[in-house]
């Protein structure tokens, strides 16, 4: 908007927060910036759910004869579950549609949270080993609690809402800290950042735990010897510049797994088994009823599973011969046995395939 000469100061930009009646407000904005060709942004618009079809007539509208400088921008939060999809598929079908999500992975928040500074930030103490290291042991601690979130209660009792804010400040803190005082303060640092910065959004005595552990295990003053590890494979770099610090990460950071986080990696299951479902829960919801084909046939949804089914009873195998494989054995090692016991299993596995696919046929019929 500033590139464009579009700002406030201007009186051609017009920002409206809607909820609490904002509703007239926003109306009146729309119509003087389709007539005069200003800029309108609409914020949180889940909030006024019964207000939205009006929008979206007001918004028809002015499609036709506005002026051709007029733009609106929406916002909304994304809706926790399909049944409280409140926007207008006018709207969206007319909309250029963005979405901002949260990076995933200790490698893309990492990442992140060196992005909040700059090589000015890492050059402004006068301390620079000290300050370069525990920014960068800030950074991955910043990443970790973030993404801890994802294990649900086995990485915190409860969601707290770390920011950025909350890494920006503790930086801050630092230098001030840095600056001042002759030794590196430890105790001091880690009692900020763990009970005031980061332990103030944190409402549990195990969580509060949790998080002045990890700054035991980060931030000490083993650090400048160089013999740290943030995680297993991933010692704390040396003095380097900005730059050369997104190279480490991306030079040194092992694959992503809780062990980056001080988890085995069983905590990953319930993660993983949740993110599947909501994927397979929007692939599902995305689908159309009924699949259009060429020169004008229409596919229903029971054509297609029908056509999926036969193809999966034909890739299926012949159940194991237990019997005759075991005549075959000489000597029943343990590798044996327990080849012996999956084929078992997957003869069950493969029958119940079968007829669970069978039932369905017939349902289908």
């Amino acid at each position: 908007g500033k590139k464009l000469g579009y700002t406030f100061n201007n009186k051609n930009f017009h920002n409206v927060s809607l909820g609490q009646g904002q509703e007239v407000v926003a109306e009146q904005a729309l119509d003087l910036a389709a007539k005069e060709g200003h800029w309108v942004i609409l914020q949180n618009i889940h909030l006024v759910a019964k207000w939205l079809s009006s929008l979206e007539k007001k918004l028809e509208q002015h499609s036709e004869g506005s002026h051709q400088d007029f733009r609106i921008f929406i916002s909304a939060e994304p809706a926790p579950s399909p049944d409280s999809h409140i926007i207008p598929q006018g709207i969206l079908e007319n909309s250029i549609k963005i979405t901002n999500e949260a990076p995933t992975g200790m490698h893309a928040n990492l990442h992140k949270a060196l992005d909040n500074f700059n090589q000015d930030t890492l050059e402004m103490c006068t301390r620079e080993n000290e300050f370069k290291s525990i920014l960068f042991a800030l950074c991955y601690f910043h990443a970790l609690v973030a993404e801890r979130r994802k294990f649900g209660p086995q990485g915190w009792n409860r969601s707290y809402p770390f920011n950025t804010g909350d890494l920006t400040i503790s930086v801050n803190v630092l230098y001030n800290y840095l600056e001042a005082s002759s030794k590196v303060p430890y105790d001091d640092l880690r009692y900020l950042f763990g009970e005031i910065m980061y332990g103030g959004h944190i409402t549990d005595d195990w969580d509060r735990r949790l998080c002045k552990t990890y700054l035991e295990e980060f931030i000490k003053p083993e650090m400048l010897e160089g013999e740290l590890l943030l995680a297993p494979g991933f010692p704390l770099p040396g003095n380097m510049d900005y730059n050369g610090y997104h190279q480490y990460i991306d030079d040194t950071l092992p694959p992503e797994s809780p062990y980056l986080y001080g988890l085995h990696p069983n905590a990953e299951i319930g993660f993983l088994t949740q993110t599947s479902e909501k994927l397979f829960r929007i692939v599902l919801e995305m689908q159309s009823r009924d699949t259009s084909m060429g020169e004008g046939g229409v596919v229903t949804r029971e054509e297609t599973v029908k056509a999926l089914l036969e193809e999966m009873l034909e890739k299926l195998i012949d159940e194991f011969n237990i019997a005759e494989l075991m005549a075959k054995v000489e000597e029943r090692t343990p590798y044996i046995v327990v080849a012996f016991q999956e084929c078992e299993r997957m003869n069950i596995l493969t029958s119940e395939i079968k007829r669970s696919l069978k039932e369905l046929d017939l349902g289908l019929k």
